[in-house]
């Protein structure tokens, strides 16, 4: 891999800083700002910045701002999230304001598990599209958590062809699949990759997550060749 250096070097350094409890952002208590203070430190954001959309499987992405060096990242990921409450709230509050270059966005995992339909999680995604013009913004597969999320199998690969069809209907979008990765030969969750008797990925799993999304988001910024 050869990177380009064509980042300003303040912002390489951007490190994904989370303290103390998240500020509420369900129901009638939301502190957008507080949230955007708790991540970065209190240090401004940058426009040109790549923000991180998704629920506890993004949130959870601690190392996210090393693995995809050298672009300016900032995790904006609140685990319990929908692919709704990213077309509702976490675009309109946590992106758009920041003048970003792109968005990685992940969700799914709770809709499919709560019970929204497939063509309904593509119903908020193009809510998403149509509320940023101009922005890139990267899917990412919907993770195949082991254990009783993955009963619903079926539904979470139905969901990903409906994302992955979508994105080839625009340039700026593209889909990352960061599924596949995760399944064994057997057909079945890496179990290596997630954290025992839990739904959510070890360091293993996000080694992979990194793997496959860092060479696709630097080339398509520019900063490969």
């Amino acid at each position: 891999m050869i990177l380009r250096n064509t980042v300003p070097a303040a912002v390489l350094s951007i490190a994904f800083l989370c303290t103390g409890p998240l500020p509420s952002i369900h129901g009638g208590g939301r502190d957008w700002p507080a949230l955007v203070a708790q991540r970065t430190g209190n240090q401004p954001v940058k426009p040109g910045a790549v923000i991180c959309i998704g629920s506890s499987h993004m949130e959870n992405w601690k190392s996210v701002a090393h693995d995809l060096a050298p672009l300016a990242i900032h995790n904006f990921g609140v685990g319990g999230s929908t692919m709704r409450d990213a077309a509702d709230d976490f675009i309109p509050n946590l992106a758009l304001p920041y003048k970003p270059r792109a968005v990685l966005l992940y969700e799914g995992s709770n809709d499919i598990e709560g019970g929204v339909k497939p063509a309904e999680v593509l119903g908020s995604f193009r809510k998403i599209c149509g509320e940023t013009p101009g922005i890139r913004i990267y899917v990412l597969g919907i993770v195949p958590s082991p254990g009783k999320r993955f009963e619903k199998w079926q539904e979470i690969k139905e969901t990903n062809a409906l994302l992955k069809d979508e994105c080839a209907t625009d340039p700026r979008l593209q889909f990352i699949d960061t599924t596949s990765p995760l399944i064994s030969a057997e057909g079945a969750p890496k179990t290596d990759c997630f954290i025992k008797g839990d739904i959510h990925m070890n360091a293993s799993g996000y080694k992979v997550w990194a793997e496959v999304i860092a060479p696709v988001l630097l080339k398509t910024e520019g900063l490969l060749e």
